[in-house]
């Protein structure tokens, strides 16, 4: 949600020559010959979208909310490479500079120098294939033809048209850098609509949509495996990742979780990380519409760019007084920071009064579209039924922070409960004292070893209760 800042630091980059564009439609199973002819062949399986009778359900019919037909696409072309990017040197000293200086804890020092890329590649939206790009990190090592494993980083709320992604944000690279330097490949998608380089989506970002941001993100595993193996430092993916988000990302994660069994089932999700997330979308929506609360402007966001992916953007004066159905999706194109969003005292000086008594009603959810969008978004209400993952070791994590002003805390414990008892495999750990930013921040050693620990199999143990534990002291905490 807005103002989640993951890392506060400024960022030293040497940049080195480089680069590519590889064919989009290279074959899967790439082999690239490295120095002293030596064959490195990482092999990577095709896209797997759907193909069993509760996969195909959603996959032939994933339109909600009176949104148009449509059916997911089932291509080879999923994930691939449009464009490598050029490569970005960063050294573990700079790392280690970086984190110190931000008085970060950070769990260990950084391992290994790092280069980083933004690479452009094939997913989809509502069936039609689309660009898009992610930032993708890796380490040097030095025996080449390893198998890495992928961690995936969902960023929070950067804006809502291209560019306000977050693989060009100098802060978001050092902190999927550091990741990358312990061993992993680590990639940071910029989501639908927030594309680096040449605008090519042609929309504002869908935001706090979990369909159209979990498609994307796991279309960016699928390309960070199938970059030609030289501009991935001479090493191989893994089709294994854990997820880690926060904030907008937290939500966006809960979302990979839920859609990878059914739109990615080549690969395996072996942990998910979630920090501050409005799981429970529908109550923060209705306490941003019943209040005045800092909630209250990322409604505003979510009913200026949400309505146009269902196909209902014509229909904003049913959301919005005048002029603020125009000047709302103006200002959100306009620029990353919208200056123009209202600043609000009173909510019927932006919501219409039919929107307005719907929200303080219990039949919210039922309101057609703009209850629909939002149930259908929310964790703790959507219509696609949770199918796993479900190995021994597979386990979330979900991070909250005591003091957080923007994500009602109150509303994610119960989120957390209904969660637990439908069967997720959670663990909670609320940041005590942690604002909305520091949530995340703070809990980072747990983060890593959390994420560590599904990425090295261990035994996932759930918590005796449903019944989240009461805030502590989050290791990080300065």
């Amino acid at each position: 949600m807005r103002g989640a800042c993951w890392v506060m630091v400024a960022l030293i980059g040497v940049g080195c020559d480089g680069g590519g564009e590889p064919d989009a439609g290279a074959r899967l199973d790439a082999s690239v010959e490295a120095d002293a002819g030596l064959a490195i062949e990482c092999e990577v399986p095709a896209p797997v979208v759907a193909g069993t009778a509760e996969t195909d359900a959603l996959a032939d019919a994933p339109a909600r909310c009176g949104q148009p037909a449509h059916a997911w696409l089932r291509s080879d072309t999923l994930g691939a490479v449009v464009d490598a990017g050029e490569p970005e040197r960063m050294s573990r000293l700079v790392l280690d500079g970086i984190i110190a200086g931000a008085g970060l804890t950070a769990p260990r020092p950084a391992g290994a120098d790092v280069t980083l890329r933004v690479v452009r590649y094939l997913t989809q939206d509502r069936g039609a294939e689309v660009e898009a790009t992610t930032l993708v990190a890796y380490p040097d090592v030095e025996e080449r033809g390893q198998t890495l494993d992928v961690v995936v980083f969902l960023h929070g709320t950067s804006g809502f048209t291209a560019g306000c992604g977050s693989s060009e944000d100098t802060a978001y690279r050092a902190l999927v850098a550091l990741f990358a330097s312990y061993g992993y490949l680590a990639i940071a998608p910029d989501y639908l609509g927030l594309e680096a380089g040449e605008a090519s989506y042609g929309e504002l970002h869908p935001y706090l949509s979990g369909q159209a941001t979990a498609i994307a993100s796991l279309d960016a595993v699928r390309a960070a495996a199938r970059l030609p193996v030289e501009a991935r430092g001479w090493t191989c993916a893994a089709p294994r990742f854990v997820t880690v988000g926060g904030s907008q990302g937290g939500h966006a994660a809960l979302w990979v979780e839920r859609l990878q069994p059914y739109y990615a089932r080549e690969l395996e999700l072996v942990g998910t990380v979630a920090t501050v997330p409005p799981a429970d979308l529908m109550g923060q929506i209705q306490r941003g519409l019943t209040e005045v609360v800092s909630a209250t402007g990322n409604t505003i966001a979510f009913y200026g760019t949400a309505p146009f992916w269902y196909g209902a953007g014509d229909r904003l004066d049913e959301v919005f007084v005048s002029p603020f159905d125009v000047d709302v999706p103006a200002a959100l194109r306009a620029e990353c920071s919208p200056s123009e969003i209202p600043d609000v005292t009173r909510l019927d000086e932006v919501f219409t009064a039919e929107l307005l008594d719907a929200a303080a009603g219990d039949a919210f959810g039922a309101l057609d579209p703009w209850g629909c969008i939002v149930r259908e978004n929310g964790l703790t209400t959507t219509s696609v039924p949770r199918l796993g993952p479900d190995a021994s070791s597979y386990g979330v994590l979900m991070v909250t922070g005591e003091a957080d002003a923007l994500v009602h805390t109150p509303i994610e414990r119960a989120a957390f409960e209904t969660l637990c008892e439908a069967g997720v495999p959670l663990r909670y750990l609320e940041c005590e004292g942690a604002d909305h930013g520091e949530g995340t921040l703070w809990a980072l050693p747990e983060i890593v070893s959390f994420a560590e620990a599904r990425l090295a199999g261990e035994a996932f143990e759930p918590p005796a209760s449903c019944a989240p534990p009461p805030p502590s002291r989050c290791e990080g905490t300065p």
